[in-house]
């Protein structure tokens, strides 16, 4: 008797426990899950540096903001972002510096060229995890600039454009992401351009100008789904 009530009692038991894990699926059973697609936000600081004689290669702080999706499949993941983000440039020499003969026009002697800068990045990103919280990223990078304005106008006033950069700039990434509470995460990243952003406007500037920025971010995953 005991034994057949044994019985009864474990069946009963298997019976609830699968009745309340078929309960909660997917919502628990799916945060421990490691097979998933999640979408979310971006927003941080963006830091430019654009190597581009005349302009200062001084690092040029901005803002970037964005959203991304992502497929995880254990220990690794796929992200696919697109952001924007801004910049703002000046001249190493006013001006009024002749290139070509190297000296500065009489006219004016001090002002100096101040640019602003728009791009939008889509960066395509491979993640490998070490840990639960804790990935990896790299992948490949493509920018382009949505506008670029001379801020007080001095540029276009001496030379009749600001049109001196390359629209399009591909850069290689990498960096990381860390899970800090629920589903707020942190991040660096940083982009090396490989791309000439030399529109070759002005016959002295002939050197090859290259895009580089490295960016600290937080990050909101508005939604995740999927199946074990």
């Amino acid at each position: 008797m005991k034994c057949k009530l044994f019985v009864a009692a474990t069946i009963a038991a298997l019976g609830f426990s699968t009745s309340s894990i078929a309960q909660v699926y997917p919502e628990d059973i799916l945060k421990y899950s490691k097979n998933y697609f999640e979408s979310g936000a971006k927003a941080g600081a963006d830091f430019q540096q654009l190597s581009a004689h005349p302009i200062l290669a001084d690092y040029s702080v901005g803002g970037n903001a964005g959203i991304y999706v992502k497929r995880r499949i254990r220990n690794f993941g796929i992200q696919l972002e697109v952001s924007a983000s801004n910049a703002q440039y000046t001249t190493q020499y006013p001006v009024a510096f002749n290139y070509e003969l190297s000296h500065t026009h009489y006219a004016d002697s001090s002002t100096k060229g101040i640019f602003n800068a728009l791009y939008l990045n889509v960066p395509l990103l491979l993640e490998v995890r070490p840990g639960e919280h804790f990935a990896f990223q790299f992948g490949a990078q493509y920018s382009y600039l949505l506008s670029f304005k001379d801020k007080n106008t001095a540029f276009a006033a001496r030379y009749g454009t600001d049109q001196i950069l390359n629209k399009s700039n591909i850069a290689l990434v990498t960096g990381f992401e860390l899970d800090i509470y629920k589903d707020f995460k942190m991040g660096a990243r940083y982009a090396m351009g490989t791309s000439d952003m030399n529109a070759g406007k002005f016959k002295p500037l002939t050197d090859k100008w290259s895009a580089n920025s490295a960016q600290v971010f937080f990050l909101y995953r508005f939604e995740k789904w999927g199946r074990r």
